[in-house]
């Protein structure tokens, strides 16, 4: 049997955890008097935004080289239901897909989008990211960043982008349209894992990152639909700091 790396202790309670992408709260935004350098003083809530140690999207470079424990997806179809948040545009998942992380499971809440890429490829800025949030029944949160590189049309992305809500608070449910998370996924799983925050506010810590190595593709017009809608949503890139990255084999 495999001697595994550790995994990061994801920070949390089951019976509350911290909301991906909080509703309501103060305004904040990317830029100018509510950008991402602010986000610590517009509220207390926020204040970990400034003051914490471990917090995200990260550069992943200078990764240490570890015998990490499988990724195994059991993601479903799901009937499409997709909302323009203002900062992203989000999907969210009926109950049932999962990820499990060696032998701990993480259900699938939802995925959106940030544009540009908030983590960086060795230094490296892609035009897009996706993030699949995950919870575990500890009330933690496992996140996997897809990387987004311009190439050819996604054709798994389809479905959504044939019902992208322009406008903010839009929702749109089309219980005839299936999205399946699982054809968004390269075929690599070879991934980057750190401790790391959530990358908006109130930036809570305690989330657990994994990063998938080979990023997918989106035509340069799928990412310039995004981009219209969303605009710039990406966070600066944060310290590393005492944490360790690490890099499957």
């Amino acid at each position: 049997m495999r001697a595994f790396a550790p995994l990061f202790v994801v920070a949390g309670c089951a019976t509350a955890a911290p909301a991906p992408h909080p509703p309501g709260g103060p305004q904040w935004g990317y830029e100018g008097a509510t950008g991402a350098e602010r986000w610590g003083g517009l509220s207390a809530e926020f204040a970990v935004c400034e003051t914490g140690t471990t917090q995200s999207p990260i550069d992943l470079a200078n990764a240490t080289r570890a015998d990490l424990p499988d990724l195994r997806f059991d993601y479903r179809p799901t009937p499409l239901h997709v909302e323009n948040r203002g900062h992203t545009v989000q999907v969210e998942y009926q109950p049932g897909s999962t990820l499990m992380v060696g032998g701990t499971p993480y259900e699938l809440l939802q995925f959106h989008f940030h544009t540009p890429a908030e983590h960086r490829l060795q230094g490296r800025e892609l035009p897009a990211e996706l993030h699949l949030v995950h919870r575990g029944a500890d009330g933690g949160l496992a996140v996997v960043g897809v990387m987004i590189e311009r190439g050819e049309r996604n054709a798994a992305l389809a479905p959504v982008w044939d019902h992208l809500p322009r406008n903010r608070g839009e929702e749109r449910h089309v219980p005839t349209v299936t999205v399946h998370a699982e054809a968004l996924l390269p075929a690599g799983r070879q991934h980057y894992r750190y401790p790391g925050s959530l990358t908006t506010p109130p930036c809570t810590e305690g989330v657990q990152w994994l990063v998938l190595d080979q990023p997918i593709q989106m035509s340069a017009e799928q990412i310039a639909s995004l981009r219209a809608i969303i605009g710039t949503s990406n966070r600066p890139v944060q310290p590393l700091g005492a944490r360790q990255l690490l890099l499957g084999t």
